[in-house]
This record gives C-alpha cells, structure tokens and sequence, in this order.
C-alpha cells in the first residue's frame, strides 16, 4: 500500500479515530448511522473548522467541546440552505435561459454555432472551440429522439457546425 493514501477504516474505527481526536460522539450506534448514511469525508469538510489552528495550521484535533451532533446539525443546515436556494434559483435559471435562446433565435436559430455572433468574449483563446467540441460531441452520443427528429427534420444544420 501506498504512505500517501488513507488506510481503510471501518465505521466503527471511523467514530473511534473521531473520538481519539477529541470530538464528543454521543451515541455510538448514532454515530456509526450517520457516516453510513453521510460519509466520513463529506462530513469532514463541515468539522474542519473545529480542528484546532496552531502556528496557522489545522491539526487533528478537535477543540474542546466539538460535538458530532453539532457538526450532522451543520452539514443539514448546510444541505436544507442549498435545496432551498435551488429551489428559488432554478425558476430563475430557466427563465434566463428561455429569454436568451429567445433573443439569439431572433439573431440567427443557430447563433451559437457561429462565434461571431455571441460577442468578443467568445472569440477570445480557445474556450469556444472546446465548448463547441464538447457540444459536437454531446451531439453525437445523444440517443434522445428529439435530436434525432431535429436532424432528420433539418439536416443537421445546427449539428456538428454545419450551417
């Protein structure tokens, strides 16, 4: 095995090297539920800020009083914020995008296969040409009828940069 890779730990060892650091546990079966159902390492960005600073370093241990119920309490916290701004976000990114289709449609139905069209931000480096490959190739894997009926129906016009 390698030094620079983390040596597997069970559950069980997983809340012990927790408890081994200073982080009050409470009840064990609780605990060992929860990094079943969260994981250890999405949890350990959340527990991260209570990991004592020394000399501007973090280390392992926890400060005194750093519980495992604080820090589920942190990560739900975190989880019920991000479904809620998705939830009144998503209208909006929908919105933006139903408006900005709209607009390049009216410009040319295939503005953005032409990088003239989309501004000198576009032109700049070689984002766009990555895009647009990434977009060809999106294209050509897709086995959604929807493409399939639009390039029979229009000749692949809007595919592949064919215009």
């Amino acid at each position: 095995m390698h030094d620079d890779v983390k040596a597997y730990r069970t559950y069980e060892e997983q809340v012990d090297l927790l408890a081994g650091r200073g982080m009050a546990i409470g009840d064990r079966g609780k605990a060992i539920a929860t990094l079943q159902r969260v994981n250890y390492y999405r949890l350990s960005g959340y527990w991260y800020p209570f990991r004592q600073l020394v000399g501007g370093n973090r280390v392992d241990d926890f400060y005194p009083g750093t519980s495992l119920d604080d820090v589920v309490a942190l990560y739900e916290f975190d989880v019920r914020l991000r479904a809620a701004t998705f939830s009144v976000l998503a209208p909006i990114e929908l919105a933006l995008r139903a408006h900005l289709g709209h607009e390049l449609g009216r410009v040319d139905p295939c503005a953005h296969l032409d990088p003239d069209l989309l501004g000198p931000t576009v032109r700049k480096g070689n984002s766009y040409r990555k895009w647009l490959e990434g977009y060809e190739a999106e294209l050509s894997r897709s086995r959604e009828d929807f493409v399939a009926h639009h390039h029979d129906k229009y000749g692949g016009r809007s595919q592949f940069g064919q215009r």
